[in-house]
């Protein structure tokens, strides 16, 4: 029994992994329904491992215990960048001049429409455009980009 829970485990961690990667090349950031994505993990260890019923039942119920606490660890760090932004907003105001507050407001507000108009122009594993998002360059291992040393060495 023991080796079974840790086998599943060991299954939702990788299998988690592999459809974060996919979803995040394919682009698709929403990714696919909840409940349709754990009967597809519970059919391919099936598939795999020839289970009974007993353990697509006990499968199942870790993938949705795992996919609740995932959801709400997500949200605390929502929370927390929040909470962080807005402390360094605060941190950014308190030094700037009355003109480069409004500046730096009305980037603000620029930056939150481009985020609500469905990131317009985005391009998956590109980010919008030179320089910008998690794209080639930025060092953070998208298709197509070079990591921290090799970019840093013009590699």
């Amino acid at each position: 029994m023991k080796k079974t829970v840790l086998l599943a485990l060991m299954a939702v961690v990788a299998t988690t992994a592999v459809t974060a990667q996919d979803l995040e090349q394919r682009g698709d950031r929403r990714g696919p329904d909840p409940e349709k994505r754990i009967e597809h993990q519970v059919k391919r260890l099936d598939k795999k491992l020839n289970l009974t019923e007993e353990q697509k039942q006990q499968l199942t119920e870790f993938y949705q215990e795992f996919d609740k606490t995932q959801m709400a660890r997500m949200e605390q760090m929502r929370q927390l960048e929040k909470k962080d932004r807005e402390a360094l907003d605060g941190k950014i105001n308190s030094i700037l001049t009355e003109d480069q507050k409004a500046k730096y407001a009305e980037m603000k507000e620029k930056e939150k429409e481009m985020w609500k108009e469905g990131r317009e122009g985005f391009e998956p594993g590109k980010g919008f455009g030179p320089g910008r998002g998690h794209g080639p360059g930025r060092g953070h291992g998208g298709p197509g980009s070079m990591g921290g040393f090799e970019r840093d060495m013009g590699e």
